[in-house]
């Protein structure tokens, strides 16, 4: 009994470590499936693009083409 008394607390730490290490394997698969369905535009200098303004973000007094 006084051995397994000793053996307690490396056994509780290693089965931490353990979580722990699935916890982290877990989290990078979550992050890897959320990257995998983001959708990234590359703008180079000097690209044209064409932006649309909401006419609330707009004053009433400014002419609406860019």
């Amino acid at each position: 009994m006084f051995k397994s008394a000793e053996s307690l607390p490396c056994r509780v730490h290693n089965l931490h470590v353990e979580i722990m290490k699935q916890i982290q394997a877990s989290n990078e698969q979550y992050k890897f499936q959320a990257d995998f369905l983001k959708y990234h535009d590359a703008f180079n200098v000097g690209d044209y693009f064409m932006i649309q303004i909401r006419p609330e973000r707009c004053p009433l007094k400014i002419d609406h083409k860019l």
